[in-house]
């Protein structure tokens, strides 16, 4: 393996760091990964590129730039936690990606300790350091995730609706997954609403919790529950589909803390590990 540096620089320091990376040409950030357990990133491409690097603080981001990567619309923010608050995706110049990894405000980061690794074409990884994931893990959840396995292909936020071009709050996280792949409570809980439903949800099921929050989980293929049946956390209620205003198989789900507003369900998830889809429908091929 051919074995470079990687310099990454914090407040006009330079650190090097060592990296292993083929050369090759890409055009497409495939997706982010942040596992908690291990406390790592990763991101993949279409294909490899040397990346470039440097530590921002006051808040602390980590900002990758891409060269050879050709990203076409608006910067893209997804929300991920509470330690690594966020990854934002957005074009730099004509021919350069950055992808910028924000965290908590409480933390601070050595650059020297960070080492940016490539194993194999298109495939990175970068180990942060674990009191990091310590905030995410350590922190008290009533939810669990609501699908195993499943990519974030939408966050919480304003955005134009793929389906109708309008400018619209999306009111939940979408995770992406195959028809058929089973839905989970979120937690216990009784269920006030189960089927169709106008308004480009598809088939649904809305659950009300001892707290008098709800959760939903929208564009379903089939229910498995009815209308005031009791639910535990993490029993199976439904299966993905793509029913109502929808362009492909996911599980929109929502949380709403007061049974009315809705806010973004990452604040509320306890998740091992997080995968994004950034928006690689709007990456040329």
């Amino acid at each position: 393996m051919n074995l470079r540096l990687f310099s990454l620089t914090l407040g006009g320091l330079v650190s090097s760091l060592a990296i292993v990376a083929p050369i090759a040409h890409a055009n497409r950030l495939e997706t982010f990964v942040y596992d908690l357990t291990d406390s790592k990133i990763e991101f993949s491409l279409k294909n490899d590129i040397e990346p470039k690097g440097s530590v921002i603080s006051n808040p602390t981001r980590i900002v990758i730039d891409l060269p050879g990567i050709v990203y076409q619309g608006p910067t893209v923010r997804r929300r991920v936690g509470r330690g690594v608050q966020a990854v934002r995706v957005g074009q730099v110049d004509a021919n350069t990606t950055r992808m910028v990894v924000e965290f908590s405000p409480d933390v601070t980061i050595n650059p020297q300790q960070l080492k940016l690794k490539s194993r194999q074409p298109g495939k990175w990884s970068m180990q942060l350091p674990q009191n990091i994931a310590a905030i995410d893990l350590n922190s008290i959840s009533n939810f669990t995730l609501p699908i195993s396995g499943a990519v974030i292909s939408s966050g919480f936020g304003w955005r134009v609706h793929p389906v109708t071009g309008e400018r619209k709050l999306h009111k939940g996280v979408d995770f992406a997954a195959p028809t058929g792949t089973p839905i989970f409570a979120a937690a216990d809980g009784v269920v006030t609403d189960a089927g169709w439903t106008d308004g480009g949800y598809g088939n649904i099921v809305e659950l009300r919790h001892e707290d008098g929050s709800v959760t939903l989980y929208a564009h379903t293929n089939r229910v498995y529950v009815s209308k005031g049946q009791v639910v535990n956390k993490g029993q199976a209620i439904a299966e993905v589909g793509t029913t109502g205003r929808s362009t492909g198989p996911h599980l929109h789900f929502e949380v709403q803390p007061d049974g009315k507003t809705a806010v973004d369900p990452m604040d509320y998830l306890q998740m091992r590990q997080v995968t994004l889809d950034l928006a690689s429908n709007s990456f040329k091929d």
